[in-house]
């Protein structure tokens, strides 16, 4: 037992070593918000930490973290907004305020698919009617394992940070069809798009 925790450990290190030194992935995160027309009042779930959403969108959105050192690390990176310490499933705000919510590779950090869902149903909740839930996220395929990304990530083109992302445990795997089983549940419309590496999904709150 010893030896395979020992061998597990040391493919964890080189599969970070190589993500680290290799070029990554680039993702412009500016375009695709620009593209879905992201504005209003705008909810931007698991913010924290890299702050890619409040870099792009500026100070004027709510970004909410579990984890008020993942706070810090984006404020300290730059990242301007109205920050909230809260867990995504039990979120403090009143029902239907939000124009759009958003997430950055933030649902990743969330195990197991109910919990994914009761997030999901939460943002639902805070929406107003008839607006939407924009997900820019990896795709995930093992349920148990380890996953890491470098991400390039771009405002317009223009370059805005290096940052990456990193989980592992049970519990880690999330596909389009987490969003499919989602949306039938709730007799929700979704769009989406999909690459090699990750997808972008939006669900309209009727």
């Amino acid at each position: 037992m010893m030896f395979r925790e020992a061998i597990h450990r040391l493919r964890t290190i080189l599969s970070i070593l190589k993500i680290i030194f290799s070029s990554g992935l680039t993702v412009d995160l500016g375009a695709i918000l620009s593209e879905y027309n992201v504005g209003g009042l705008v909810l931007d779930l698991a913010a924290g930490g890299s702050g890619s959403g409040p870099k792009v969108l500026g100070e004027n959105i709510v970004a909410l973290d579990i984890s008020i050192d993942e706070i810090k690390e984006a404020i300290k990176g730059g990242a301007q907004a109205w920050w909230i310490c809260a867990d995504g499933r039990m979120t403090p705000f009143r029902d239907g305020v939000f124009d759009y919510v958003i997430t950055f590779y933030g649902l990743m950090f969330i195990y197991k698919k109910e919990n994914k869902k009761r997030i999901l149903k939460e943002n639902l909740r805070v929406l107003k009617k008839n607006s939407k839930m924009l997900l820019v996220e990896p795709i995930i395929k093992k349920e148990m394992g380890s996953y890491f990304a470098k991400i390039r990530v771009l405002d317009r083109g223009d370059f805005l940070h290096e940052t990456c992302f990193g989980i592992s445990g049970k519990g880690i795997k999330q596909t389009l069809e987490l969003l499919r089983e989602f949306a039938a549940e709730n007799d929700i419309p979704l769009r989406y798009t999909e690459t090699e590496h990750y997808f972008v999904a939006v669900l309209t709150k009727s």
